[in-house]
């Protein structure tokens, strides 16, 4: 003991244990640190699907692309992603951004079609940016709604089902004769 009746180790007297400030300072530095590299990774994805993008708008502008050629997927970084740590105790999960591309290969593979929460928990996503993302498709003709709020079920519309829309479109029109 000290004379001043404070043990060393011990804040104020009160029984907890004081971190040392360089010891807190490591710590802090070490996830400042993850997180740096958890964001230098997602600016890498997101330039690469940039990248990509452009590279789709440039083949649509000077046509080079047609409806029946599958988009390639976006390329993704050298270096595994390393996702940042969880803190113990913590109820909240970690939520990503979902990619329109993603969505939609997500809903490609099911035929049936899937719930925007089935979505949303298997992209680790949030119920509102898939709901919206869904929405977008939606009126873009990309994917087709069933059933109402809640128990709706999205699916893509394939290439055939929209060659088929049209040409029922088109019989309709010719029978309907000239006007």
């Amino acid at each position: 003991m000290r004379e001043s009746g404070e043990r060393l180790g011990v804040a104020g007297g009160g029984g907890e244990p004081r971190a040392s400030p360089a010891r807190l300072a490591s710590t802090a530095m070490s996830h400042i640190d993850e997180l740096r590299e958890s964001i230098d990774g997602r600016i890498v994805e997101v330039q690469n699907e940039i990248a990509a993008l452009q590279a789709a708008r440039a083949a649509l502008r000077d046509g080079r692309a047609t409806s029946t050629e599958a988009p390639s997927p976006p390329t993704v970084a050298a270096q595994p992603r390393r996702r940042a740590r969880r803190k113990s105790g913590s109820s909240q999960r970690q939520v990503e951004v979902l990619l329109a591309g993603k969505l939609e290969m997500m809903l490609g593979e099911s035929e049936a079609g899937l719930s925007a929460v089935t979505v949303s928990k298997r992209a680790h996503a949030s119920y509102r940016q898939v709901l919206v993302l869904l929405r977008e498709l939606e009126q873009t003709g990309r994917v087709r709604r069933s059933g109402t709020s809640r128990t709706s079920l999205w699916r893509l519309i394939t290439d055939e089902e929209r060659i088929a829309e049209r040409a029922a479109e088109l019989a309709r029109l010719s029978a309907s004769g000239p006007t």
